[in-house]
């Protein structure tokens, strides 16, 4: 049944109250505003208003007005006429025609403006008021208000988060910008008046025009501040010729096609954050330059023929990365792009000089702006007795997630929609996780938020329309978000141990209880769902993840400044284990981190200093110090060959390689004198060593030449052997094996340790420290 045929219903009272449409039929309790806020629906038996025939309902302009468009209504719908009903449409059409010419002739380029107009306003009429006037804002600037294409129930004021947001919304009841059909000033004058002005024509054709612009600037004014004060979330997509790589000929389509699918092949178990089943090389590049662009490029940096074609792609990439902020684009896309780029960035000119933490606050920033961070639930699903305790301001709902990102008329409920709105959470998830990530590394404290969407989280990837690297990432989200509670507890035991009656060896059994009891819960959860084998192996990279976390976690133990000693000799066996356990997981799946990001290569170095540190207490006639110093420099070498997997690929793991390396030999070196004094068990150096050479010695035969060759030989076995004395391969043993050694007296620590101190890491400024939120 049409609107024009549906009986017209009296508005219940809170409606009536609100000033807005009662949504309700005939055979309902309530409607859907007293279904939403739980009231009771109190619908009067009959209209309360002016009733008709009252004289001071509409005088003068209005009441013709009314009556005019009273006629036309019933000529156009099919309601019963009255006899002068069609007089009154003829004599008005036969007004406007002439209106029209006249305008043309005098004012011709102003027709188009007011056809413009009639346009405008009948889309008006048809279209909902929060999705008017986003033309305005470019092709590329889609306008999405919050509450796009929704019920007017949905547009209370206490939904509002913030001042903008309810300016925003607002906007929303603002009534009509002026009558679109309105006759110029000059046509609503009297007769006898204009005869009566005759000999001021051309004074009065100058007021006519006067008039007649008044409105158009008014009009212009007021679509000025609707755009003004529209909603803030939407968005500016970064497509066009100046900045496609198609365009402009870095790349061809095939090759554009081959990129992306080597990255889903290849790349994606390390970079998580993209759905093959929505960005394909078509859709990506309609979508963003930027993010296509770093697709291609991230996949060229591990392509071995690919040399030239990673270059121009590398550095059309940082192009178009330095345009986001001045031009001020904003998408999900573009979100995406800056964690792709993350992994995998260039080394800059110092340790901690790349563009890694702009990248991740940039991306931050956009993604609240667009709100990722929200729950995405209809209003539907949030009234009374849905079991949802979520804020209305932490919800968003699914047509205006997708109103956001300029796709309007994508269904919520198709396919198509949910693996949308599943790629904004998995965006977010993404984006805390990688920041998490980098804070841990890198020591910085943490900036993205745990929202409500990440609280929840910990069935999300239970859906058929999860992808299959949906499970990692939520593994290390659900790590990574529960860190706060632990270490809060861990913090919080040491603070309660300064007390007299405290007792050091209780409270570190506490921690090591609360520790131990964490990583079991995850890894029965999580070990079950993403590992592999009949063992349930993680994969390596999320195993030196995990391993690393729990590293930082021993650290900060024992760098805590209220932690007993008792605590901090405790957990120097489960830190070093920790710190091998990383390296070993390095060395033992090679094969399979050929595109280890950047992080993972700051948490191996950190893990190898970790180690290096505390192996340095250990006992005089103890293997362990030259033991660890053989692992850290297998990991170096392990680091140096995966920087270096394709001849372009100049990893950053190719500096922290090298770089550990010189520290193991400088520091063997270093404890050699005292070694040799404290130590039976170190081969000692051959006298011949010693002996300093003849400044001018007699030419050499062939024969003596082969003698000086084999004991130049014998000499680098022999400082090879120094450097490496009766060492333990630890590269080849099991968790279980490397804590056995661990706690064999002879590998006992000095007496002296008393824990780690910060002075301790002073000879690694490179490296820096978690923060634990502290």
């Amino acid at each position: 049944m049409g609107d024009a045929a549906r009986p017209r219903l009296a508005a219940c009272i809170v409606c009536r109250r609100s000033k807005i449409k009662c949504d309700w039929s005939p055979g309902e309790a309530r409607c859907k505003r007293c279904i939403q806020l739980g009231r009771d629906c109190v619908r009067p038996d009959v209209h309360v208003g002016r009733q008709k025939g009252i004289k001071n309902k509409r005088v003068g302009l209005e009441k013709a007005l009314f009556q005019v468009e009273q006629a036309v209504r019933r000529s156009t719908s099919g309601e019963p006429q009255q006899p002068e009903d069609g007089k009154v449409v003829a004599r008005l059409r036969e007004l406007l025609g002439e209106l029209q010419s006249s305008n043309r002739l005098a004012f011709p380029s102003s027709s188009r403006g007011y056809q413009d107009a009639e346009d405008e306003s009948s889309d008006e009429e048809t279209t909902p008021p929060a999705l008017t006037g986003g033309e305005e804002a470019g092709s590329n600037l889609t306008s999405t208000p919050d509450m796009a294409q929704t019920s007017e129930e949905t547009l209370a004021v206490d939904d509002a988060e913030n001042p903008l947001e309810l300016l925003a919304r607002a906007s929303y009841f603002q009534p009509a910008e002026g009558p679109p059909h309105a006759l110029p000033a000059a046509s609503t004058e009297a007769p006898g008046r204009v005869k009566h002005h005759n000999y001021h024509h051309l004074s009065q054709q100058q007021n006519h025009q006067e008039h007649q612009l008044a409105p158009t600037i008014k009009s212009q004014e007021a679509k000025d501040l609707k755009r003004f004060f529209a909603s803030a979330a939407r968005v500016n997509l970064d497509i066009g010729e100046d900045v496609d790589p198609i365009c402009l000929g870095l790349v061809t389509t095939e090759e554009g096609e081959a990129l992306f699918s080597f990255f889903y092949e290849k790349l994606a178990h390390t970079r998580w954050g993209l759905d093959p089943r929505v960005y394909t090389f078509s859709y990506t590049r309609s979508r963003s330059s930027f993010l296509c662009t770093s697709i291609m490029a991230a996949s060229a940096l591990f392509w071995p023929s690919a040399g030239a074609l990673s270059k121009r792609l590398s550095n059309h990439v940082k192009t178009l990365a330095n345009r986001v902020v001045p031009h001020r684009h904003k998408s999900v896309e573009i979100v995406l792009a800056f964690l792709i780029n993350v992994p995998w960035m260039s080394p800059g000119s110092h340790s901690t000089s790349d563009e890694t933490s702009a990248y991740i606050s940039t991306a931050m920033t956009i993604a609240i702006d667009l709100c990722l961070h929200k729950v995405i639930a209809s209003p539907e699903k949030m009234g009374p007795g849905s079991g949802l305790t979520v804020a209305r301001g932490e919800c968003l709902d699914p047509r205006t997630a997708l109103a956001m990102d300029g796709l309007q008329d994508v269904e919520p409920a198709s396919e198509r929609g949910e693996l949308l709105l599943r790629g904004r959470e998995r965006c977010w998830i993404s984006l805390f996780v990688l920041e998490r990530g980098m804070c841990l590394a890198r020591g910085r404290p943490f900036l993205v938020p745990i929202t409500r969407s990440l609280k929840d989280c910990d069935d999300w990837h239970k859906t058929p329309l999860a992808e299959k690297q949906d499970g990692p990432l939520l593994s290390m989200a659900v790590l990574r978000r529960d860190l706060d509670g632990l270490f809060a507890t861990v913090r919080g035991l040491c603070d309660g141990s300064q007390t007299v009656s405290s007792d050091g060896s209780l409270i570190a059994q506490t921690i090591e209880r609360a520790i131990e009891q964490f990583f079991d819960q995850w890894y029965s959860k999580w070990g079950a769902t993403i590992g592999a084998g009949p063992e349930r192996r993680l994969p390596p990279y999320v195993d030196i993840l995990v391993t690393h976390t729990r590293l930082s976690i021993y650290g900060s133990v024992i760098n805590h400044p209220t932690a007993p000693l008792e605590v901090r000799r405790f957990f120097r066996t489960a830190g070093l284990s920790s710190a091998l356990t990383v390296m070993r997981t390095a060395i033992q799946g090679e094969s399979q981190l050929q595109s280890m990001p950047n992080n993972t290569t700051i948490m191996i170095s950190f893990a190898a200093c970790f180690a290096l540190t505390l192996s340095a207490y250990a006992a005089g006639g103890s293997t362990l110090a030259p033991s660890v110093r053989k692992l850290i420099d297998e990991a170096a070498g392990v680091l140096e060959r995966i920087g270096a997997v394709t001849e372009h690929r100049n990893g950053l793991s190719v500096l922290y390689g090298r770089h550990l390396r010189q520290i193991v030999r400088r520091v063997a070196k270093g404890g050699l004198k005292e070694g040799m004094r404290m130590s039976t068990t170190s081969p000692s150096v051959p006298a011949s060593q010693g002996t300093p050479v003849a400044m001018h010695a007699p030419p050499m035969d062939h024969q003596q030449q082969l003698q000086q060759q084999e004991q130049q030989q014998q000499q680098y076995q022999q400082q090879q052997q120094i450097l490496w004395p009766e060492t333990l391969q630890f590269s080849t043993m099991s968790d279980d094996q490397i804590m056995q050694v661990l706690n064999q007296p002879v590998n006992d620590f000095d007496p002296s340790f008393g824990g780690l101190s910060w002075d301790d890491m002073n000879n690694f400024d490179w490296l820096h420290w978690p923060e634990f939120g502290s």
